[in-house]
């Protein structure tokens, strides 16, 4: 059961909603499954800091090994910021919800929101409401904080959630994300997952036609390919948010660093299964 607030103002508090169900509730049990996925991984020989991560969304033990390979990557660094950009999988959402103030609570701790970063944006563009019925119960922002948690130290977060994907929404959530930062030190974290439910091989000719456009950062091609239903990915909204961001930022280089899909982690190949991969955006 989520309590989503304990209080009004800055004392706001989004307790966890699927602990115990998307990753352990306990947290020693959810320290030590996070610090064997990145042990099971590495650091990618790159010199420069990466402005954006892509990760999946599913239960850990489905995909939280993939989630690993993109948060290695920031593994000691430093940030003022994440603004994590998720995919409404409950609530309808117009534009983009952003949650305001208070702190995100994780069996290892809270986080706190960065309010000032949530005020700026709301001002600045209607489009961003804050929709506490979007939030409460949602998993795509909240199984990323653990593994943030467990990477880097003093740093805020801004959860937004969106709901389909359109350019004209995308763009202005892209643009405002711009105008909003200032000088803050950010990083941005897109969550999705790829295909639904299709037979394996078909599974993974779609998701390649999607990570070819997002290995080339070609978010044209990836809005033609997802309109075509060419591809599939639950939290596109969020992944053309981040790349068009990302490339407003001077990023120059994305490394697509692991894909696989439920039927690779299960070895059940012959039921329909969910693609997920992990990417890392660089200037």
């Amino acid at each position: 059961m989520v309590r989503l607030f304990s209080g009004e103002g800055k004392n706001e508090t989004r307790t966890p909603a699927v602990a115990n169900m998307f990753y352990p509730g306990s947290p020693d049990e959810l320290k030590s499954m996070i610090q064997k996925f990145m042990e099971n991984t590495h650091k990618i020989p790159v010199d420069e800091k990466p402005i954006g991560l892509i990760v999946p969304h599913a239960g850990y033990v489905y995909s939280g090994q993939i989630a690993a390979t993109a948060y290695k990557q920031i593994e000691g660094m430093n940030f003022d910021t994440v603004i994590m950009l998720g995919v409404s999988h409950r609530s309808g959402i117009n534009g983009a919800s952003v949650y305001k103030s208070g702190t995100y609570e994780t069996p290892l701790g809270s986080v706190e929101i960065d309010r000032d970063l949530a005020s700026i944006m709301m001002d600045k563009s209607d489009m961003f409401t804050f929709q506490p019925k979007a939030h409460a119960a949602e998993h795509s922002l909240e199984v990323q904080v653990p593994f943030l948690q467990s990477v880097i130290k003093n740093f805020k977060i801004l959860p937004i959630l969106m709901g389909y994907w359109s350019e004209v929404v995308c763009s202005h959530v892209s643009e405002s994300i711009i105008d909003s930062i200032g000088e803050k030190n950010i990083l941005i974290v897109a969550s999705t997952d790829m295909s639904h439910y299709y037979p394996y091989d078909t599974a993974r000719r779609m998701d390649n036609v999607a990570l070819s456009s997002i290995k080339n950062m070609d978010t044209r091609k990836l809005m033609a390919d997802l309109g075509a239903k060419r591809c599939e990915l639950c939290g596109a909204a969020p992944v053309i948010t981040t790349l068009m961001t990302a490339k407003k930022m001077g990023a120059e280089k994305l490394e697509i660093l692991q894909y696989a899909n439920s039927g690779d982690v299960t070895g059940d190949k012959t039921d329909g299964v969910v693609g997920y991969f992990a990417a890392a955006i660089y200037k």
